[in-house]
């Protein structure tokens, strides 16, 4: 399987007349190219090895359950951070989570409910709805907050922001023939620059 990830910096410069101390955090956009016959779902792109703690935020994040397809497919959180489950549908649906064979949330959704869940720990968890078996999803969960979402319908490019300056891995994950697969290249972040990487899967 081809792949490449090419990783270069470009100088962030500060506003004339910023007095600060520069920071000792950088940025990192990308862009994620498919190459021919892959499916157009979304990408999860996230840094490991970025030292904590963190504080999970106050923004709740969202998977709807829409024309029988969990969106988004695969939905990034930060360990503490509330996730809700809508049912836009005008059937009924069900959210089941499930951390490797245990069941950890299963909860019925009429038309236009939805259900709170708070992930505890960080990790992968498949997501199901046991009425229409056809319908799956993941989340993952994260303890830090540098990871960015690709939605190939919309755009292939991403960014993270405010990386500790340091060298981490940089890693792709996206779901192939039902499970999940990750896409790894060394990176270094340098403080006040936008480290750019371009990445061919």
């Amino acid at each position: 399987m081809k792949r490449s990830i090419v990783v270069s910096s470009l100088i962030l410069y500060l506003a004339v007349g910023l007095s600060a101390e520069a920071s000792d955090t950088g940025t990192l956009t990308g862009k994620i190219e498919l190459t021919k016959g892959r499916k157009g779902e979304n990408s999860i792109v996230y840094l490991k090895g970025v030292k904590g703690p963190f504080v999970p935020p106050d923004q709740v994040a969202k998977m709807d359950q829409k024309g029988k397809t969990f969106v988004p497919h695969l939905l990034p959180v930060q360990k503490g951070q509330e996730v809700i489950f809508k049912d836009s549908d005008a059937f009924s649906h069900n959210v089941h989570i499930y951390w490797g064979k245990r069941t950890l949330f299963n909860q019925v959704q009429g038309p236009g409910q939805s259900s709170e869940w708070l992930p505890r720990r960080t990790g992968e968890y498949l997501v199901l709805c046991d009425i229409h078996r056809e319908m799956s999803a993941f989340v993952l969960v994260f303890e830090h907050p540098f990871f960015a979402v690709v939605d190939h319908q919309v755009s292939e490019e991403f960014t993270i922001e405010n990386i500790p300056a340091g060298t981490y891995t940089l890693v792709v994950v996206r779901e192939e023939r039902g499970d999940l697969k990750e896409y790894e290249q060394e990176i270094t972040v340098k403080a006040n620059e936008v480290n750019t990487a371009m990445i061919e899967l």
